[in-house]
């Protein structure tokens, strides 16, 4: 995990890559302000070269930067060679500005100590420039020097603009230490989520086969005394079913791999209806738009699994000659619907999702309505006794893609 000043230390150079900006426009517009008198070569010369040093900063900030932050030795010598242009134009020129921003950037590099170090050394090269200043230019010097602004405010400045500095950095720390709070919270949310997934999964696959394979394997000692031949058969059955368990087993890890993200939506609903067909014996057909809504990849995920679990349940418990999937889109949302020809159900399926919340060992429903939820859908379920049911979830469609191209036949 990442240390706040880490984390703080992209916003803070681009930060500092403006003010360094802004410093190189300082001291060309210090050029321009300084009356002709009193630009001399040297002085000319010094802004100069603080204007190109600034802007070759700010040009390589990526580089500069860092390596400003763990040297601030760089920081003395930049204050140090702004003061000399203090000496030559005078504490209360163009150039003062300049050396106010400089304590700025101090206070963001280097928080509350760096920033009170750097003011204490920009005092100290202040009233220097202040005493040489006055030493080589006399009583003819055009800048007023013995004033309250030049002794007592210029001086004050720099601890102020530090510390402003400074307290915009612990800003960006706080908002970096939010960040990193809120990432941390969404991986545990998102973790929590994959568990709630893979129990699901689970429980739609593995899980149903090893059950069927563990009330096989309890009624084998009964069929070995009664009937060898049915034992032998149902000793067949278990090892079927391990192999069945390990080919699920496997295709959940592939799936936690591989979402099959290139694919159009409608190609993996025929997909997962062509293989349970030819692996249930049961005539399945599917009613496809032509060009394929995309919901979002955690949609197109949960309405695959909705689909697979459904049909295993036909498989199982309806005792349908037939099933039919129709994906029919509407006002920006899709509706996968599977319907049967089975014996259906009495009892209404809020009361048995109600069971199921209850914990009475069956989880088929409630967990095809969570899938439907994740997934920002809903889910619904009509039957009646001999009528065979219809599941239909409803998801949101985040665009439509041209139909995959059909292979030509030779």
């Amino acid at each position: 995990m990442s240390t706040p000043v880490q984390a703080t230390l992209p916003r803070l150079a681009s930060l500092v890559r403006l003010l360094l900006q802004l410093r190189m426009l300082l001291a060309a517009f210090a050029l321009l302000l300084i009356p002709e008198e009193r630009l001399t070569p040297p002085t000319f010369l010094l802004i100069l070269c603080f204007a190109l040093l600034s802007g070759l900063a700010a040009r390589y900030w990526e580089r500069f930067v860092p390596y400003l932050h763990e040297h601030p030795l760089l920081i003395t010598l930049d204050v140090c060679l702004i003061s000399s242009v203090l000496v030559i134009e005078g504490p209360s020129g163009p150039a003062f500005i300049i050396t106010v921003i400089t304590a700025t950037v101090c206070g963001i590099l280097y928080g509350v100590r760096g920033a009170f170090l750097v003011a204490l050394l920009q005092i100290l090269c202040y009233t220097l420039a202040v005493l040489l200043y006055v030493y080589t230019h006399g009583q003819d010097a055009p800048v007023e020097v013995f004033s309250f602004q030049t002794l007592l405010v210029h001086p004050t400045l720099y601890p102020i603009t530090a510390y402003i500095g400074s307290k915009v950095r612990a800003v960006f720390a706080e908002l970096a230490a939010e960040q990193e709070a809120r990432k941390q919270a969404e991986l545990a949310a998102a973790a929590a989520e994959e568990r709630d997934r893979l129990a699901r999964d689970m429980h739609d696959s593995v899980a149903k086969t090893l059950r069927g394979a563990a009330m096989a394997a309890q009624a084998l000692p009964l069929w070995l005394k009664k009937n060898p031949e049915r034992a032998a058969d149902i000793a067949a059955q278990v090892a079927d079913a391990a192999d069945t368990a390990s080919s699920e087993a496997r295709a959940l890890i592939a799936d936690l791999r591989d979402q099959d993200a290139g694919a159009p939506f409608t190609g993996l609903v025929e997909r997962a209806v062509q293989e349970w067909a030819e692996q249930s014996g049961i005539a399945a057909a599917t009613d496809l738009p032509e060009e394929s809504p995309e919901p979002s990849v955690t949609a197109r995920r949960e309405c695959i699994a909705v689909l697979k679990e459904a049909l295993t349940n036909v498989e199982r418990h309806s005792g349908a000659r037939s099933v039919s999937v129709s994906l029919a889109v509407h006002e920006g949302r899709c509706t996968l619907s599977i319907a049967d020809d089975g014996d259906g159900f009495a009892v209404p399926h809020e009361e048995v999702m109600r069971a199921e919340r209850d914990g009475n060992g069956h989880y088929g429903l409630l967990g095809m309505a969570e899938r439907a939820e994740r997934a920002g859908g809903s889910f619904d379920v009509s039957s009646a006794p001999g009528e065979g049911t219809v599941l239909r979830v409803t998801v949101p469609v985040m665009s439509a893609s041209p139909p995959a191209p059909t292979p030509e036949k030779s």
